[in-house]
């Protein structure tokens, strides 16, 4: 009878100690990004067991002089937003990517990002490579249909610079 219960309780660890690893979080993507444009610094954070991502940094945040879309000199709104409440919420410090869920080897699936420069949001996934992070943004109906932008982790750029509006 003993030999059972040790070989019950053995067995028990041992499927405990498999499903906590199963849920064991892959952080690798958590950091900062430039995008190719180099336009803006986007920082991938964790959000409850999920993980997220939002406009850290804009370079050169204000609508130009010849703007029409938004008051020439101001920063960036969310102007291509469907909501109209929410065309005048700033992009800097925008949450844009949210439900990525982490399937393991750096993969990140199941997700949502939403693009400002359409004011759409399409299904999201995403992966690590080495310092660069691939987001594929795609039509939640066929992931055939999508773009995929490739992120460099933050590296030798200078955020002091006064071109550089940063969240605080």
């Amino acid at each position: 009878m003993k030999k059972t219960q040790i070989a019950f309780l053995t067995l028990s660890a041992i499927f405990m100690a498999g499903a906590l690893l199963a849920q064991t979080s892959d952080d690798s993507a958590v950091g900062k990004y430039l995008p190719p444009e180099k336009d803006s610094v986007i920082e991938i954070y964790k959000c409850g067991d999920k993980y997220c991502g939002r406009t850290a940094c804009i370079k050169d945040n204000k609508y130009p002089a010849d703007s029409k879309d938004g008051v020439p000199g101001t920063p960036y709104l969310d102007h291509n937003n469907p909501d109209p409440k929410l065309k005048k919420k700033p992009n800097l410090g925008m949450q844009f990517l949210s439900g990525m869920v982490a399937v393991g080897g750096g993969k990140y699936d199941s997700g949502k990002v939403y693009n400002p420069r359409d004011g759409k949001t399409y299904c999201a996934k995403m992966q690590m490579d080495g310092n660069k992070l691939e987001l594929k943004g795609h039509l939640c109906i066929s992931s055939w249909l999508g773009k995929t932008n490739t992120w460099t982790k933050l590296s030798g750029v200078n955020l002091s610079d006064p071109a550089w509006d940063c969240m605080k």
